[in-house]
């Protein structure tokens, strides 16, 4: 694996065909992450995404007839849409705790990582190891963006080509992973599009290879908002690419307790507060029977 930048005279590799679902959501919210890099308040500035973006315009946003726009458009003029609003607020939240995380745990793992470039732009502890766990399509496209963007890891970045619904821990520890030391697990978007099983299984799994003081941020909502979802652009952009919402969460507790975590929440709408931003449409109404995101810190 190479993460240099390319030297003099060297060709850069393309970053390979834009196919499966897996990939096409990992740009849905690399698109955003972009957006967001642009704007004068920005709460992060991400090359990766920004140079995935250019070299391949970004999945398509959903179609909308001459003049039309979404709620959420209406609500907040020319501000942010609610889906990017979210990407824009749910990367501050992993930020930020997988920041506070690394204080402690020396170990990372981006389950589902996509596009994710923190390996990149934050500052990591001395001894840092990062582990990028996706499948290796999406591993690869990556590598190609990356070696155009020029950009080196501030830590030690390790791929792991893995499918979450096989033996991703084989893969990890054939990686180099330790179990034995504590480690920071990042599931960003991902819960959502997997199965209530499949979830089960990520749990039991992420619990198996956790030692002490070990951490998990992550991310999903219930049942409620999911139902509110379905009448917004964000489910129209996943179905486009392939993708849906296979699973809610209706209680965290009852999900992670039993497997010995002990978590916290945060507000979406006192996140927004605190990066002065306003979070609008579904995320930010709890009248009328609304949903909850769940945006989830735990501790083993």
């Amino acid at each position: 694996m190479d993460d240099a930048p390319p030297g003099r005279g060297r060709e850069v590799p393309g970053p390979g065909p834009v196919t499966g679902a897996g990939l096409l959501t990992a740009l849905c919210a690399a698109r955003e992450r972009s957006a967001e890099s642009h704007r004068a308040d920005r709460l992060f500035e991400d090359r990766v995404a920004h140079v995935a973006t250019e070299l391949v315009g970004g999945p398509p946003r959903t179609p909308r007839r001459p003049g039309e726009r979404s709620s959420g458009e209406r609500a907040t003029g020319e501000r942010a849409s609610a889906m990017s609003e979210l990407v824009a607020l749910r990367t501050r939240f992993f930020d930020d705790e997988l920041r506070a995380a690394s204080g402690q745990c020396r170990q990372v793992v981006l389950l589902g990582a996509g596009l994710d470039s923190r390996a990149f732009r934050l500052d990591w502890p001395q001894g840092t190891e990062v582990y990028e766990l996706d499948r290796g399509d999406v591993l690869r496209f990556k590598r190609g963006v990356v070696a155009r963007a020029g950009q080196e890891p501030r830590c030690t970045r390790v791929e792991v080509a893995a499918d979450l619904r096989g033996d991703w821990p084989g893969a990890l520890r054939a990686a180099g992973f330790n179990p034995w030391r504590p480690t920071a697990w990042a599931a960003e978007g991902l819960l959502p599009l997997l199965s209530r099983t499949e979830n089960d299984q990520l749990l039991s799994g992420i619990t198996a290879m956790s030692a002490a003081a070990g951490r998990l941020v992550a991310d999903h909502f219930d049942s409620a908002l999911r139902e509110a979802l379905e009448r917004t652009a964000m489910t129209e952009v996943l179905r486009a690419v392939g993708a849906s919402w296979n699973s809610t969460l209706e209680a965290p507790q009852e999900w992670l307790a039993p497997h010995g975590w002990a978590f916290g929440l945060t507000d979406p709408r006192e996140l927004a507060r605190r990066s002065g931003r306003e979070i609008s449409g579904v995320f930010g109404s709890r009248a009328h029977g609304a949903g909850h995101l769940w945006l989830l810190s735990a501790v083993r």
